[in-house]
């Protein structure tokens, strides 16, 4: 009977052949770029990413320009408000 190890050994050397390197050695880079790609693809897109700060961002600003819009009406009220008082 033949074993796991020695049926699968002839391919690895091929595999180690046409790449140029050890297969364990690939094994080892091919996990560490997928843990960074992982981790980029979360920074990008993930709960604290970058596209969720350009959206915060756009949100101060359109709550910023609600403020002073709101400034602007407070004062216009008190002015009408100060002016029935010294009316009446």
């Amino acid at each position: 009977m033949i074993s796991f190890q020695e049926n699968i050994e002839p391919s690895i050397r091929k595999f180690e052949e046409i790449l140029g390197l050890s297969f364990k050695i690939f094994l080892v880079t091919a996990l560490v770029v997928t843990i960074l790609g992982v981790y980029i693809a979360n920074l990008l897109f993930g709960t604290h990413s970058l596209t969720v700060l350009q959206h915060l961002r756009q949100q101060e600003k359109s709550l910023t320009i609600d403020i002073q819009h709101l400034k602007e009406e407070n004062a216009k009220l008190h002015k009408t408000y100060l002016e029935w008082i010294d009316a009446t």
